[in-house]
């Protein structure tokens, strides 16, 4: 089954590139849509704040709970070299979440 696109108003991880390499731009935040005719997409913080005036090359919906633990572990993310898309992927029992 095909994953629906994202949507107005999803809650997102926004990556500067396709891979997610941690040491790049990334965010995660609220999804406000393409930016012009370009491939890249803009992603707001709470307050309606652009993350990157550039926008961001992927995005993906996420979870509450997801979007909370990468957030919490950023630090440790962004040390490591596993891309931003394997943490998402990962189960998050085994990554120390709650399910």
């Amino acid at each position: 089954m095909k994953a629906r696109p994202v949507r107005t108003g999803d809650y997102v991880l926004a990556t500067k590139w396709p891979d997610g390499d941690p040491q790049d731009q990334w965010c995660v935040g609220f999804y406000v849509g393409k930016l012009g005719k370009t491939n890249r997409h803009m992603v707001v913080d709470v307050n309606g704040n652009p993350f990157r005036a550039n926008g961001f090359r992927k995005v993906k919906k996420i979870s509450d709970e997801r979007g909370r633990w990468l957030l919490a572990h950023k630090e440790d993310i962004e040390a490591g070299s596993r891309s931003l898309w394997w943490w998402v992927r990962a189960n998050m029992a085994s990554i120390g979440g709650d399910k």
